[in-house]
């Protein structure tokens, strides 16, 4: 392993009824390893599997039971009327960008007077800030409104407030118990203790979607569209289905059918900037499958953000202009390079620092590092890496002058946004959610709070198994054919609340080899030349000190004969569609020694 790292165990997510399984193998016709996956997520008869592998789209929660929704359309209606100009205030992430690209579309199509502005990471920070309500009144707007920010903006509220400015609300993320809400015309957020719509879960650009639902509604009641022409909402789910992919929320219930409906909508989708940013990436629509949504297309459009400014992705995303659509996803693709360099740069000295700091007793429940190069825009992708690596909740800091602003990220399900709550008189602000969140602090205040965030993680609740990799079966790569593997992927996108199914099996290498430096590329076999063989990647691997010894304790004919390196893997096994090819993959997650 990585230094002072311990392995971790392997548990059986489910123990599956054999009778069970074998009842739903005969009521669905699927394969048995779909179906055993299929009940560990509570699917446990053919009528709940039918339900989640065709979710409907018409059993979406009603828009209107969203506390203040119905105060947010009033405003917009008025604003319509009166013509009005609607500031939409969107985050730089994914989820903001797309949030506010959707309404773009939408407010089009509703015929809404509108602009859009998003805040500069490096000079402004993330949410709603006071400059930007002093800069909306100088330019008259009247109707300011957020997306996936505001919720934690109390002295951005106040001004507009103050000022006469109609600020709306458009948020997920967790409300502080002790200052509550924000002052504003409507807060739009299912987290309130007061909302009874019960989609808790939903991210920033799902929202944006529920308002333009609820919009439509009252369009229809307003006659805003003629017989025939009422806008289609269903072909903005192509930008919903990237962002609620990218923002790690729980792909369940709504989620769920947002997702599985957003992906067809996406292999499909007539918008430019979707359509260049697919091509840019080499990717093709009709294979495009729902592990692209998180490892291929998230990252292009976070990389406007995280390197330049966000305005870039959104432009992509909303334009409606094909050539200038190709020209922004060629410099999305060029940004997307620049942030991998500089975050394996980061990682690389991370990786480091932490592996000492662990081996001399130190980061025993939590990681806390800070650096004075380490580029802002990537800490977060950074502090994912040391969470996996490591199995610790994370916090990486960008220190730039006196002040520092750190990304955190959970591991194991531990809620790390009440663990920052606890260590708030430590901070000069933070926000999020549970599992991910963000912060500013002071460089002095830096070591303290290290030390305390290790404290309060201890106490900190989980959702998860925090030690052990949930296995869903034991099998053979045998198992892994193009009809099974097909069957599991309709099961997907995976993400919270829906995990990718990890199976644990036996099997030899018969080659491998070092990708970029830190990957590594294999071909498995069951036993010898004349079993069962299927390809598999292993990412950032290399970087791994038993995995180097691994394969530095057999020779290279030991492994051509299929004679070596016989071991217990655990992995996601996948479709790898490139080049019109379709074949089973395996994407290792670890590993075990054993002997033939």
């Amino acid at each position: 392993m990585i230094s002072g790292v311990e392995p971790r165990q392997w548990r059986l997510r489910y123990e599956s009824p054999c009778e069970l399984v074998e009842t739903l193998k005969r009521e669905t016709g699927l394969p048995e390893l779909v179906i055993k996956v299929c009940i560990a997520r509570g699917l446990q008869t053919s009528e709940a599997i039918h339900g989640f592998l065709n979710p409907r789209f018409d059993s979406l929660t009603n828009p209107m039971t969203i506390k203040d929704m119905d105060r947010a359309v009033e405003r917009l209606i008025a604003a319509r009327r009166t013509g009005e100009l609607v500031r939409v205030f969107a985050d730089y992430d994914v989820d903001g960008t797309a949030g506010a690209a959707l309404l773009s579309w939408v407010f089009k199509e509703y015929g809404i007077k509108f602009d859009v502005r998003q805040p500069d990471r490096f000079k402004d920070g993330y949410g709603l800030n006071v400059g930007a309500v002093e800069e909306a009144l100088a330019e008259n707007v009247s109707v300011m409104l957020t997306v996936d920010c505001g919720i934690s903006s109390f002295a951005a509220a106040a001004a507009a407030t103050k000022q006469s400015l109609d600020l709306i609300i458009v948020d997920h993320h967790q409300i502080d118990p002790e200052r509550g809400l924000p002052e504003a015309l409507a807060v739009v957020n299912p987290q309130r203790d007061d909302c009874p719509s019960g989609l808790k879960q939903i991210c920033g650009c799902g929202l944006a979607f529920y308002l333009a639902m609820a919009l439509r509604m009252r369009g229809r009641q307003e006659g805003w569209f003629r017989p025939g022409l009422e806008p289609n909402l269903k072909k903005h789910l192509d930008l919903v289905v990237i962002a609620t992919a990218a923002d790690m929320v729980p792909l369940t219930g709504d989620n769920h059918v947002l997702v599985r409906h957003g992906l067809e909508v996406l292999r499909r989708s007539m918008k430019p900037g979707v359509q260049s940013l697919l091509d840019a990436a080499g990717l093709n629509r009709d294979n495009l499958s729902p592990s692209h949504l998180g490892f291929v297309i998230g990252p292009r459009i976070n990389a406007s953000g995280r390197m330049k400014s966000a305005s870039t992705a959104f432009e992509l995303l909303s334009t409606e202009d094909i050539l200038r659509a190709r020209e922004l996803a060629r410099e999305l693709e060029k940004l997307n390079v620049e942030r991998a360099e500089f975050q394996n740069r980061i990682w690389d000295e991370v990786r480091l620092l932490v592996e000492r700091e662990i081996s001399a007793g130190g980061f025993q429940h939590a990681v806390v590092v800070a650096g004075n190069s380490w580029h802002e825009g990537v800490i977060g992708i950074v502090a994912a890496r040391v969470c996996e690596t490591f199995h610790r909740p994370a916090i990486v800091i960008a220190m730039k002058g006196d002040i520092g602003k750190g990304s955190v990220r959970t591991y194991g399900g531990k809620d790390v946004f009440s663990a920052l709550r606890s260590c708030s008189d430590l901070l000069l602000g933070f926000g999020g959610h549970k599992h991910a969140a963000g912060l500013s602090i002071s460089v002095k205040a830096v070591p303290a709070f290290t030390e305390a965030f290790d404290s309060a993680i201890v106490c900190a609740t989980n959702d998860g198994d925090v030690d052990s990799l949930l296995i869903e079966d034991e099998c053979s790569i045998a198992d892994f054919s193009l009809e099974t593997l097909g069957e599991l992927e309709k099961l997907g996108p995976f993400g919270q609340g829906n995990p990718e199914p990890v199976f644990a099996f036996r099997a030899g290498i018969s080659n491998h080899h070092v990708l970029k430096g830190r990957h590594v590329k294999m071909s498995f076999n069951d036993r010898g030349d004349h079993g069962d063989q299927i390809d598999a990647i292993w990412f950032n691997a290399a970087e791994r000190h038993d995995v180097k010894d691994f394969f530095a304790s057999f020779s290279s004919s030991s492994f051509s004969s299929g004679a070596g390196g016989f071991a217990q893997w655990a992995g996601v096994p996948e479709l790898n569609r490139f080049r019109g090819k379709t074949v089973p993959t395996v994407r290792i997650k670890d590993w075990k020694r054993t002997s033939l």
